[in-house]
């Protein structure tokens, strides 16, 4: 009878569009004043965020904790100690969008409202997850908290230092609600015994589905993401009495790097494989347009479903990096800040979202996602799949980002209709 009960309310229930829309936009009021879009994680901006979203869940019903890793959790209880993951994450880079990470936290927010309204009652738990501190932070790590509940970070994790404050990323940890006396490398804090399974709803952050007129991108895997940080050391000198072929100038050695990064990246194309790379961080010490400088710091990320591919590359990037530093009388070191592994979707949540999309009549394709997201680590120990809605332009980390309230209602219904037939 409970099956029947919600088939039918099955039939019946979708998201509410212009409630889910209102939330997006109270939500992106959270932002840094004068920097929208804004929500740094460790920040006031982002603890206010937190306490609202905490205050959201409670009003839907939902039961609300923080685990051992600072995530938050909102869960809406089902019949049986079986659980089903669904989450993202409401932290942005600087002056990012209202709509990447946070449409996935909201969309669950969404969804637990309407199954309250239906009276839904799923025979498994659904846990919704705000996972902290998912984009680059001032700690120089992503997806702080889907990789230390999932049990994929190392003690040396654990003291990176705050770049601005000296903190410590164990003592930020305790500071957001985490314990790290849970938290040990390789253990995650999931029973798996008891999750079946984790879906993320993300913008695409790319232009293939406004391209192709399509409504949703169900993702069949996520690249590795890998993350040096290089140091090219010079000399300060006087940039108006300092010949040229006597400098040791850290800005032109680092330049030189960045080309031969872009040139071995380029050179990957013609393997037909995903791969980029990308210096997208720079700092320059001192900093002065009369000084030669004396140091450069960058960041390399790259990005592939190869990770053979990702060695090699680099390989091919130290050696340049070498000769570089020989030619410009400079030293240049680097250093491993992370390195992910390519995640495959599971094949049985997506043809549960192959079949919803087309019982929605949405038009949908099967994707990769250069991109990286929580769901990469989730998928360590569960089974995992993505849901990507259009983004304008395919523009993301830009408060240029925007998706409609129609392309988020589609992707959220066919979350909404997956989660149902899984959780029932």
């Amino acid at each position: 009878m409970e099956g029947l009960l919600n088939q039918l309310q099955d039939n019946d229930m979708k998201v509410n569009c212009e409630r889910l829309w209102a939330t997006h936009m109270d939500a992106a009021e959270f932002t840094e004043l004068g920097s929208p879009y804004t929500r740094r994680s460790f920040t006031p901006q982002y603890r206010e965020m937190r306490n609202w979203l905490t205050d959201a869940f409670l009003e839907a019903g939902l039961k609300v904790k923080t685990d051992g890793a600072g995530n938050l959790h909102g869960i809406y209880s089902g019949t049986s100690d079986r659980n089903f993951v669904v989450g993202s994450h409401t932290d942005t880079v600087p002056c990012g969008g209202r709509f990447d990470g946070i449409s996935g936290v909201l969309t669950f927010l969404e969804i637990a409202r309407c199954m309250k309204e239906a009276g839904f009652i799923p025979c498994k738990n659904i846990v919704g997850i705000d996972f902290l501190a998912e984009e680059p932070s001032e700690f120089r790590l992503s997806c702080i908290g889907s990789r230390l509940a999932t049990g994929n970070f190392t003690n040396e994790m654990l003291n990176l230092q705050h770049r601005e404050s000296g903190m410590l990323l164990s003592e930020a940890i305790q500071e957001w609600g985490g314990n790290l006396s849970l938290l040990s490398p390789g253990c995650p804090l999931f029973d798996t015994a008891t999750f079946d399974g984790f879906l993320e709803l993300h913008i695409e952050q790319g232009p293939v589905l406004e391209n192709e007129n399509l409504d949703v991108g169900l993702v069949t895997g996520i690249c590795s993401v890998t993350r040096y940080d290089f140091s090219v050391q010079g000399r300060a000198d006087h940039a108006g009495n300092t010949p040229m072929d006597t400098r040791s100038d850290a800005v032109v050695a680092a330049s030189k790097v960045i080309d031969a990064i872009s040139e071995i990246a380029q050179g990957t194309l013609s393997q037909k494989t995903y791969f980029t790379a990308t210096v997208g961080k720079v700092d320059i010490f001192p900093n002065g347009s009369n000084i030669i400088a004396e140091r450069v710091d960058f960041t390399l990320d790259i990005r592939s479903e190869d990770n053979l591919l990702v060695q090699e590359c680099l390989e091919s990037i130290f050696a340049s990096a070498s000769a570089i530093a020989k030619l410009t009388n400079t030293t240049i070191e680097h250093i491993k800040i992370s390195q992910g592994r390519p995640s495959i979707s599971d094949g049985t949540l997506l043809s549960v979202l192959e079949k919803k999309a087309k019982e929605l009549g949405l038009g949908y394709t099967k994707m990769l996602s250069g991109a990286g997201h929580d769901a990469a680590y989730m998928s360590t120990i569960m089974p995992m799949a993505m849901i990507f809605i259009p983004c304008k332009g395919g523009r993301s980390h830009s408060n240029s980002e925007y998706s409609s309230k129609h392309q988020i209602e589609k992707g959220a219904n066919l979350l909404l209709k997956s989660l149902v037939e899984l959780t029932s």
